[in-house]
């Protein structure tokens, strides 16, 4: 099995392919359609997500000349035996269908319940919907409330209007706050759904049929929001139809109705009443809106595919056949990556998968995750730690945010940057970085990764402080929601088992809310000897209670994030510094086998030399900052032992500080040389001697220049490539700091 996957690593295949948002952002032309898909296809890119987006023209949006292009494209796709996701919106958030939903109904807008004195006039297409009385204090805060009138209270009509909220259109007169901007549906009213389903896929189903289920994967659908953008709620609540019912189920009644259109004196009211809104509403959205898109892709043989409104939204990952996520506007960014509420959002969507059987799961990246204030400036190194980030918890499949079918004018160009394909200074280089997404996907799909605990979590919170050292330490993890331990998990003596995964010990915050049947399960679990924590020192309870069999042994400054994972009874040691020095050290583990080191960015593996080490085994590792290293283990193998080397002598010989420079040397056994740069803006290409030597656009910005050089004197050059920010953008310095030559003699 090892020789297997070590073969497929060398070229996993399409289906691990980067999945770009492909926007049609201007009128559009078959023929330059069809080179475009061509261009994606020849750089290792084989799939793609039509996403209509702000400039389209050309053709009216879901008209049969629109789908005269996307079946042309379908066709052409097809022949490459690439993937093709369709978009289910223009533009965003998702279901509206570009304004169609409101047009046909305008009860179908997206609504909202308001307090307005009784007797009030009641806005035309309104609906008074409630009678409620209030008496408040001399501050105006809400005292208490009541279904009747008394003494003291007054009355106010509770009106079912309209958040006025709207979607971004695919022109600029329907961009946001302008007057065409299509109206956002009411994703509460089941009917609203049935018809944005009617408008959207039923339409690319009855045009493109022939190629469901093969060439189109599956329909995206973005961030639903219950009221729409540019919303103006006035102290009013999202509300629906028949949207009280809910409400009661949910624990509510009229008092946390009052305390949520009241500022109540009492905080602890508003604080449940809020509690049980959120659950009404997710389980509204739920059953209204993703059941039904759900059920729609899988009985057009597709996955539902595409991401909630919030990063820490896993209530809703059971209706996505590909659980998906998003990473815009830099809400992780290095430095925040174990800190940011959001930065929970890769594993919110890995470990969903991994617990119920999906072998992919997605996140949305990139868009607009460039410098603040000019997101042109998104450099190679950037694209990387992003990559990495996701990787490192799992994701494996990444949705990057976006390919720009043009950046003719500023409508396209300004429009959420940057372009991260083919309008960025990487583009000829694509292939390497497909590959090295289709290989970090690979090892992330249909294996394990042996976590050493669960972390409950919930729709309203997944905790993110108490397992930053969790990372930090090197323990692994899964995030397990209350709704899979309550309703698909087994508590099995002193283990808990969902699916694949066992779990001795489980680790919640204190603020996580558990109900008495939650309690009643994990008292059960504990009683048999489980294993359970709760409070925020979570690494002191596993550093005193669990230890670990295979673990990386070095100085991380807590930066490095080490997984173990076993796919086809073979463990993959995968290693990624989120950091901005290099790591060194070594992995450590029973585990008895030949071990290899597996390059990610060409596919090639060689041999790592084993060293023995009190608890088995250890592999000394290096690994530069935004990178990634793995080694592979032939368990039929033996380890080959070897010794500990001794550091190389380093001498520097030359300082580079334009883009030459001359300098003597002098080959030898056991010398070579190296070029070696601190930063570089934002991509270098290097020759020695007129010789092309390499193409630098990720850390470590290093290249061996050995075989290139000759005895006696030696030319290096380096021609820079700057960012497009510099075209596009805000302009940016072009250069590289720090470069020399470095010298290294075997000690």
């Amino acid at each position: 099995m090892y020789d297997i996957l070590k073969n497929i690593w060398k070229n996993p295949g399409p289906a691990f392919s980067p999945v770009p948002f492909w926007f049609w952002n201007d009128t559009l032309d078959a023929e330059e359609l069809l080179r475009q898909v061509d261009d994606f296809h020849k750089k290792g890119v084989d799939g793609f997500v039509i996403h209509p987006r702000m400039g389209f023209a050309g053709v009216e949006y879901l008209s049969e000349e629109y789908f005269d292009l996307v079946a042309l494209v379908c066709q052409a796709a097809q022949k490459r035996r690439m993937n093709i996701v369709l978009y289910d919106e223009g533009m965003y958030p998702s279901g509206s269908a570009h304004g169609a939903v409101v047009a046909e109904d305008e009860r179908f807008a997206a609504r909202r319940l308001y307090a307005q004195p009784m007797g009030s006039e009641i806005p035309a297409n309104e609906e008074l919907c409630f009678r409620i009385y209030v008496k408040k204090d001399e501050n105006g805060l809400l005292l208490e409330s009541q279904t009747g009138p008394g003494e003291g209270f007054e009355g106010y009509d509770l009106i079912l209007g309209y958040t006025g909220g709207t979607i971004r259109g695919l022109s600029p007169d329907e961009e946001d706050g302008k007057p065409n901007a299509p109206k956002a549906a009411d994703l509460l009213n089941p009917a609203a759904t049935e018809l944005f389903i009617e408008h959207t896929h039923q339409k690319y189903y009855g045009r493109l049929s022939e190629f469901f289920g093969q060439t189109i994967i599956g329909f995206f659908t973005d961030e639903p929001s219950l009221t729409g953008r540019c919303a103006k709620m006035d102290g009013g609540i999202v509300w629906s139809y028949s949207f009280m019912e809910d409400f009661m189920d949910a624990g509510g009644d009229f008092s946390m109705l009052a305390a949520l259109l009241f500022e109540p004196r009492e905080k602890k009211l508003r604080r449940e009443a809020e509690h049980c809104m959120n659950q009404a509403l997710r389980k509204r959205l739920n059953e209204s809106f993703y059941a039904p898109l759900s059920k729609w892709c899988r009985g057009h043989n597709i996955a539902l595919m595409g991401h909630p409104a919030e990063s820490n939204d896993c209530g809703t990952m059971e209706y996505f056949d590909v659980p998906g996520q998003d990473l815009v506007w830099r809400m992780v960014e290095p430095g925040t990556e174990l800190t940011s509420p959001d930065s929970v959002m890769a594993k919110c969507a890995s470990d969903f998968a991994r617990h119920n059987g999906c072998t992919r799961n997605s996140n949305e990246v990139f868009g607009v995750c460039g410098e603040a204030g000019n997101p042109w400036n998104f450099t190679p190194d950037d694209m990387m730690f992003y990559l990495n980030f996701l990787f490192a918890r799992g994701c494996n499949m990444i949705i990057p945010h976006a390919f720009y079918y043009s950046l003719k004018t500023p409508v396209q160009s300004g429009e959420r940057p940057p372009d991260v394909g083919p309008g960025n200074i990487w583009w000829k280089d694509y292939k390497s970085i497909a590959g090295y997404i289709k290989r970090m996907s690979w090892v992330n799909t249909s294996g394990t990764n042996n976590p050493h605990c669960a972390v409950l979590c919930s729709p309203e919170y997944m905790p993110y402080t108490p397992v930053k050292p969790l990372y930090e330490q090197g323990w692994t993890f899964n995030y397990l929601s209350i709704d899979e331990l309550m309703e698909k998990a087994v508590v099995n003596g002193d283990t808990i088992r969902m699916d694949r995964y066992i779990y001795d010990t489980i680790l919640i915050d204190g603020r996580l809310r558990l109900n008495s049947r939650i309690v009643k399960k994990l008292g059960a679990f504990i009683t048999a000897g489980g294993k359970m924590y709760r409070g925020s020192d979570f690494i002191g309870f596993m550093n005193k209670n669990c230890h670990k069999t295979t673990y990386f042994e070095g100085e991380t400054g807590g930066n490095l994030r080490f997984s173990h994972i076993t796919k086809s009874g073979t463990p993959f040691f995968v290693m990624i510094n989120e950091g901005n020095d290099t790591i060194t050290g070594r992995v450590v583990t029973d585990l008895a086998g030949a071990a290899e080191r597996f390059d990610p960015f060409t596919g090639r593996t060689e041999p790592v030399d084993a060293l023995m080490h009190d608890n088995g085994f250890a592999y000394p590792v290096t690994v530069p900052a935004h990178s990634a290293v793995i080694i592979g283990m032939d368990l039929s193998s033996l380890p080959k032992l070897g010794e500990e080397k001794a550091s190389p002598r380093l001498t520097e010989i030359a300082s580079l500080a334009e883009g030459r420079m001359t300098f003597d040397y002098h080959p030898a056994d056991g010398r070579s040389a190296k070029l070696t740069f601190e930063a570089i803006h934002d991509i270098a290409d290097v020759k020695v001697n007129g010789e092309p030597c390499a193409r630098l656009l990720f850390k470590p910005y290093e290249c061996d220049i050995t075989a290139l050089l000759k005895d006696g004197e030696n030319t290096v050059e380096v021609e820079i490539t700057p960012s497009m920010a510099n075209t596009y953008g805000k302009p940016v310095p072009v250069g590289f700091d720090g470069a020399a030559v470095r010298i290294y003699e075997e000690a």
